[in-house]
């Protein structure tokens, strides 16, 4: 393994669905994602003050993005923040880990998302957001036949093509009820049959229980749990992502769970990446997260 990013795969990172006109979402782009951004990482707009000193702080390139749950409530609520404004910094932190991801020259992308079934998908198999109201094909280019792909692979894809990466793919869904030990048997085998400089896009949401306005109810435990596999992503630590209980990870409606155990599989050894931590919030609700993992050369 190269490398690897994760990313969230919500069908609203697709600015189609968000009412994004393209010159908006090119400007909204930027502007969240710019590495010498003097902006908080919030999404009032407005500086933070640092805890210790009193002074604004000052965003660096790694800091992660830290939306409240304050900021999705105005959507509901019909006030405050847009669909757009709040996917915006989102999918800039995805964007960027990708394509951090693509500049690293690897021979093959490993795609691993969560679906019904553990299945490894032809290379040339594409998917659709037509079941959520907008004509968005992925990749583009793609034979005459039906779409096979599940959500997670389908949002990977656009990101690749997002990014320009027309190398190989390697397409491997992954089911949702998969056990620890088959995820992590995969994940070693995925790592030996895609070799050493192959790059990993891992995707999978946190849990859908974060507050009062969250799809799957609120539940107490579900910010410590985001926070115990947010520590294990950017601790690059497989055993911390291999000890996710699944029993739990479902009572929280987290479908990421058996994605970060493949990629737990595949990884060399505790503390062997550099991890990096982009993005971090349940806007909607949902956890997502987004970060990615440097290995040496």
């Amino acid at each position: 393994m190269l490398a690897a990013a994760f990313v969230p795969c919500p069908p609203l990172l697709v600015p189609a669905l968000t009412g994004v006109r393209v010159g908006q979402e090119a400007a909204d782009t930027r502007t969240a994602g710019r590495s010498d951004a003097t902006e908080s990482s919030g999404l009032s707009g407005q500086p933070e003050p640092d805890q210790q000193s009193g002074r604004p702080h000052q965003a660096g390139p790694t800091d992660p993005v830290r939306p409240s749950l304050a900021d999705s409530a105005g959507v509901v609520a019909g006030v405050g923040e847009s669909l757009a404004e709040l996917t915006g910094p989102l999918l800039a932190a995805c964007e960027q880990a990708v394509a951090e991801l693509v500049a690293q020259d690897p021979s093959t992308l490993v795609l691993v998302g969560p679906g019904e079934r553990t299945w490894r998908h032809e290379p040339r198999e594409w998917g659709t957001l037509a079941g959520y109201g907008v004509a968005v094909e992925a990749p583009r280019d793609h034979p005459a036949t039906a779409p096979g792909l599940p959500l997670s692979l389908t949002v990977g894809r656009w990101l690749l093509e997002r990014v320009g990466w027309t190398g190989p793919v390697v397409l491997q869904e992954v089911s949702v009820s998969t056990s620890v030990p088959d995820c992590l048997e995969l994940g070693h085998s995925l790592d030996q049959q895609a070799g050493s400089r192959a790059a990993w896009l891992v995707l999978g949401d946190g849990s859908n229980r974060r507050g009062v306005r969250s799809p799957g109810f609120e539940d107490p435990e579900a910010e410590s749990f985001d926070a115990a596999v947010v520590k294990a992503l950017t601790g690059a630590d497989p055993k911390e992502l291999a000890d996710i209980a699944p029993a739990v990870a479902d009572e929280l409606g987290c479908v990421g769970r058996a994605g970060w155990q493949v990629a737990a599989g595949g990884l060399g050894g505790p503390g062997s990446a550099t991890a990096t931590l982009r993005y971090e919030g349940a806007p909607f609700g949902v956890g997502y997260f987004v970060a990615d993992w440097r290995f040496p050369a």
